[in-house]
């Protein structure tokens, strides 16, 4: 009697111990609520952001940038091309000196005394500002690390461009670096925030590309990407680049 006694308290405490085994633990619907609810965030986020980065026209000029960095004329004028930082600002320069000197646009660069570029090399530089023009929309940065050999574009003397001229634009629009795009040359346009005339191109300019380098046929400078405007053209709303002129910063280059 007592051994059946035993062994059913004994079968008793089997059942328990599968009963524990088999009971959820204490809120874990609670969490697997919280995990669903983060991951359906996260998904929510992505998508937002897949759109505005593979958006057509970035499509687009992602496929022109392939077919023009086969060029080696391309690969060269990447090198002196830099990624902007200053804080939360993103903007496109350039360096026309082996010592290290970038022109980029004031607004890039605010009210701010330095910014950090970095260089197609990888190498990252702290640059300080010593020309600051709002006027023309113009800044001059130089490194401050003691460096004899950066790659450089070579600014054009000249300026005989006309109408219909292609160009190249290299510059770091939306989320991407050093794209490389082309286009022609449109002419010269009154500004109604500027007092200058300043020059129009037929090119994809889109935010980040401020800074950006507009290099002739000759692979040389003849202007600076600052903005973008919107003009008609056969019947309908055509979006252009604004370019300072080089031959505008020639006072603060010699």
């Amino acid at each position: 009697m007592l051994h059946e006694q035993d062994e059913q308290f004994w079968n008793l405490d089997e059942d328990n111990e599968e009963d524990e085994l088999h009971t959820p633990p204490k809120r874990t619907w609670v969490k697997k609520t919280i995990i669903i609810m983060l991951v359906i965030l996260l998904f929510g986020n992505l998508i937002a952001f897949i759109p505005q980065v593979y958006n057509l026209p970035s499509l687009r000029f992602l496929k022109k940038d392939s077919q023009l960095s086969q060029e080696e004329r391309i690969q060269q004028y990447k090198q002196a091309v830099v990624n902007v930082s200053v804080g939360d600002r993103k903007g496109t320069g350039f360096n026309i000196d082996p010592s290290g000197l970038i022109i980029t646009n004031q607004h890039v660069m605010a009210d701010d005394k330095a910014g950090i570029v970095q260089f197609l090399h990888g190498e990252s530089y702290l640059a300080d500002v010593i020309v600051h023009d709002s006027e023309i929309d113009i800044a001059i940065l130089k490194i401050r690390d003691h460096e004899t050999n950066l790659p450089t574009l070579q600014l054009e003397t000249e300026n005989t461009y006309q109408a219909g001229d292609p160009i190249h634009v290299i510059g770091n629009p939306l989320a991407f670096y050093r794209i490389a795009t082309e286009g022609t040359v449109i002419g010269m346009t009154p500004s109604e925030s500027r007092e200058l005339p300043m020059l129009m191109i037929k090119a994809p300019i889109h935010s980040g590309n401020s800074g950006s380098p507009v290099i002739n046929t000759n692979g040389h400078v003849i202007a600076v990407v600052y903005a973008t405007t919107t003009i008609a053209q056969q019947d309908q709303s055509t979006t252009v680049g604004l370019a300072i002129p080089i031959d505008y910063l020639e006072k603060y280059l010699n």
